[in-house]
């Protein structure tokens, strides 16, 4: 039996994405797309799949990394007057799973949060990085494969 997943745990030390100490859920918007490789990708879904889940159809499809049911998914948290706390980030880091993969509607509702999120908070950081999967999508799908898909 294995222990559950803290999802607010970081990376293991020999993931790329180490340079990014933060909380597998917030790296919609912190990590750029090359450091989620593979070992990353493991451990987004592993933290998807023990949080406590969105109650909305289509979510346990979309933490197996389907493209449509993320997307549903987090178009139904946006589009909420409040988003309730953390529903945004695990609606986001469904999508950022399947934009990882290589989906480009994945992709680009990852880039139009990140804008929002952008212009909402003044933020370069996520400007900066809603440009770098904007520029993903030129590069041709990722040929990683998630556990699940």
């Amino acid at each position: 039996m294995t222990a559950p997943i803290d999802p607010n745990s970081s990376l293991p030390a020999s993931s790329p994405a180490l340079a990014f100490p933060s909380a597998p859920l917030t790296w919609w918007r912190t990590l750029p797309p090359e450091t989620l490789d593979l070992t990353a990708q493991r451990r987004l879904r592993a933290v998807l799949v023990a949080a406590p889940p969105l109650r909305l159809p289509g979510w346990e499809a979309a933490i197996q990394a389907n493209p449509a049911a993320a997307i549903g998914v987090a178009l139904t948290i946006l589009a909420e007057g409040v988003a309730r706390p953390g529903s945004v980030d695990r609606a986001l880091s469904a999508v950022l799973l399947c934009a990882a993969l290589g989906d480009p509607a994945c992709r680009d509702l990852l880039v139009h949060a990140l804008n929002r999120r952008a212009r909402r908070r003044a933020d370069l950081d996520a400007l900066r990085l809603a440009r770098r999967w904007r520029g993903r999508g030129h590069q041709g799908s990722s040929s990683v494969i998630a556990p699940g898909r």
